[in-house]
């Protein structure tokens, strides 16, 4: 049994998004073999119930309060890494690991990969979940800024990606193409493949639930390229889609909604906003829309749809990562016009829309559970600590 400290710019509870996800679904199942602690930050305004849920699965929760106000601005560190590196978060860092003496330590996120050199005589593992940061187009990071000051943040952000990354003592990626552009970006880091998941238990097929056929989409809308994909969609897909078939709606599911996004309501667009349970859009015959045009790593959304039944038409940007194949368990297009036409085959051709449901849980089952991925990785921290 290992002592094992994760540190997290999220709070992982409730898991919200993508990185949340993968983060509660490996310390549930890692948790059954070692002693997990999260040392993260939480927002002001989380709730005690976060904090409670994370106990139920970890040995002990050491939650940080992040205050931007509060950031260490140094010329060295980037401008979205100094949002998250702080005094409060250091100072818990120096005292979590003398009171837990971890036998390794996995830091997920390049924004805290500062804090590895606060980490002394201890094995540090990286978890790089998006390596669109090395692609200016790409990069969610700065978006706020005017383009200009933005490449030049870039730039300083890649620099020190390239370098702070021989720190740690292997850098986990999500996806084969992940690890092929690490190798070439950084020859000398030691990279692993340990992909993300789904719970297959949770997301299941259940009753087929009428016979309309409506698109739904999920996101966390913060995170710039949910917002862009469905902005997207919205402008450039949508009204081919409208033309065929006048009575379909889409549903933008998900939680923190934007401006640009609240902005696409209309009589069939629904922004629903953040839900309950996620599953109630998760049904048969509905069809889960991924537009995505930005970032890397594994589309967690994409999974849960596949694992739910519910077929999936994505760019290949959204399909990157995972193991399908088009026309059998997923339909993917590389234009508006073709992702127009593919969604429209699926909603008048019943044969295909069960195929294509039939073999995407399929898929999901026999390659992407949580339980069989936590193994992995926990194998993988004991070959090598």
């Amino acid at each position: 049994m290992k002592k094992i400290l994760i540190i997290s710019p999220y709070f992982p509870y409730p898991p919200r998004d993508g990185g949340k996800v993968r983060l509660y679904n490996l310390i549930k199942h890692l948790s059954k073999d070692n002693e997990v602690y999260l040392l993260a930050y939480i927002e002001p305004e989380a709730s005690s119930d976060s904090i409670r849920t994370a106990k139920e699965v970890c040995k002990d929760v050491f939650p940080v309060v992040r205050h931007e106000d509060k950031r260490i601005e140094r010329e060295d560190i980037p401008r979205c890494v100094s949002f998250f590196y702080t005094q409060a978060m250091i100072d818990e860092l120096n005292r979590v690991l003398n009171l837990v003496k971890p036998d390794l330590v996995q830091l997920d996120f390049l924004i805290m990969t500062e804090y590895v050199k606060h980490i002394k005589n201890i094995p540090v593992f990286y978890t790089e979940h998006d390596l669109g940061t090395l692609d200016f187009n790409q990069s969610y990071h700065d978006r706020d800024l005017p383009d200009n000051v933005r490449y030049v943040e870039w730039r300083k952000l890649v620099e020190y990606e390239r370098n702070i990354i021989n720190k740690f003592k292997s850098v986990i990626v999500l996806t084969d193409r992940d690890k092929n552009i690490m190798n070439k970006f950084n020859p000398d880091a030691k990279t692993v493949v340990i992909q993300t998941g789904v719970d297959i238990d949770f997301f299941n097929i259940g009753k087929k639930s009428g016979n309309e056929k409506n698109l739904v989409f999920v996101g966390h809308y913060k995170h710039y390229p949910n917002a862009d994909a469905i902005v997207y969609f919205v402008r450039f897909i949508f009204d081919k889609i409208i033309k065929r078939i006048p009575d379909i709606k889409l549903y933008v599911v998900g939680s923190g909604l934007t401006e640009d996004v609240r902005r696409l309501e209309k009589e069939n667009i629904i922004i629903t906003g953040e839900v309950e349970d996620i599953r109630q859009y998760l049904k048969c015959p509905n069809i889960f829309i991924a537009p995505v045009r930005l970032g890397g790593g594994i589309k967690g959304k994409v999974l849960e749809a596949m694992a739910s039944g519910v077929p999936v038409v994505a760019t290949q940007e959204a399909a990157e990562g995972i193991q399908c194949e088009h026309y059998y368990d997923i339909l993917v297009a590389d234009t508006a016009s073709k992702f127009a036409d593919m969604v429209i085959e699926l909603c008048l051709n019943d044969k295909l829309y069960n195929k294509i449901s039939e073999n995407a849980r399929m898929n999901a089952v026999n390659q992407y559970d949580w339980k069989v991925i936590a193994k992995k990785l926990n194998a993988f921290y004991e070959k090598n600590i």
